[in-house]
């Protein structure tokens, strides 16, 4: 029995995928087939059902599967205790909203590839939903986007609040004092996909007052919300640290509206799944939390 035959095994039970796996470590899928096919001969049990259309791990799996993630957890340890973490290496695939991609990704980077130059970082930038699903599935190590999540197979830890504007082109909407629901609902909304943080909070608000928003253009981007806006489409829901430069600018302005239409601060969270114990992705989210705790 090998630690790779284990990492094979470990990487296709949490991926749920022979192919996601073999990517993951950068081999071949036969290559990996081979070493789980090796380490079920040395065991004398089926890992694994392959007798539908997807390969499903079986009891036997799953009652190794929590030995296996300790034994390549204490690997990492003895590297690390013999060479330091310098030595640890590794691929680190991990989320980010567009917004914390801005505000903290680049320092991110720069402190783990300090910590830890032979790990391959893979950021990948999607909005709330897309995040969550792919830490859920195992595909990235941990997430930054909005939300706590209640799922007990998902840990969040929050590390700060984001306000949300309401935000229209200068002239847009002419008004003395606060705007009245109904006025505003008489505007086209412009707004991040249906997945995003931003959006949720905006068809809960819809949800909790009976309020009709007529949402006329969805995109993923915030920059493509904030250049049609500013275009004067309709107003936008946005985070305040992404619209405040457009602001100093000129191009949009910060509506005023009363308190009906006030939105709770988006609470934002690093998440990552409960059962991910290993060494190497613990290092690295306490590494980011840090980071977003002292920048925030």
């Amino acid at each position: 029995m090998t630690l790779k035959q284990l990492e094979a095994f470990y990487w296709s039970a949490i991926l749920g995928s022979f192919a996601l796996a073999a990517e993951r470590l950068f081999m071949t899928q036969s290559a990996l087939s081979k070493r789980i096919q090796d380490l079920e001969i040395e065991i004398g049990i089926p890992l694994f059902d392959r007798s539908g259309p997807r390969a499903r791990i079986t009891e036997a799996g799953e009652n190794i599967l929590s030995k296996a993630e300790q034994l390549l957890s204490l690997r990492d340890e003895i590297i690390m205790a013999a060479r330091g973490p310098a030595a640890l290496h590794g691929v680190c695939r991990f989320g980010v909203s567009e917004l914390m991609a801005m505000r903290y990704l680049p320092a991110i980077v720069a402190t783990i590839r300090s910590a830890f130059p032979e790990v391959v970082l893979e950021p990948r930038v999607a909005v709330t939903k897309e995040l969550l699903e792919d830490v859920e599935k195992g595909e990235t190590e941990f997430a930054l986007a909005p939300g706590f999540s209640v799922d007990p197979g998902i840990m969040s830890e929050t590390f700060c609040h984001v306000p949300l504007f309401w935000v229209a082109a200068p002239g847009l909407i002419a008004s003395d004092g606060p705007i009245l629901a109904e006025e505003l609902q008489a505007h086209p909304v412009i707004s991040m996909s249906s997945k995003a943080g931003s959006t949720l909070q905006l068809q809960n608000l819809s949800a909790r007052h009976g309020l009709r928003f007529r949402r006329v253009l969805a995109s993923n981007s915030p920059e493509a919300v904030a250049a049609a806006t500013i275009a004067g489409l309709g107003v936008a829901l946005l985070a305040g640290p992404f619209v405040e430069r457009y602001i100093r600018e000129g191009q949009l302005v910060r509506l005023t509206v009363e308190s009906l239409l006030d939105v709770p601060d988006l609470p934002y969270s690093i998440h990552w799944r409960a059962d991910n114990g290993r060494l190497l992705a613990k290092k690295l989210r306490e590494i980011t939390l840090d980071i977003c705790r002292e920048r925030r």
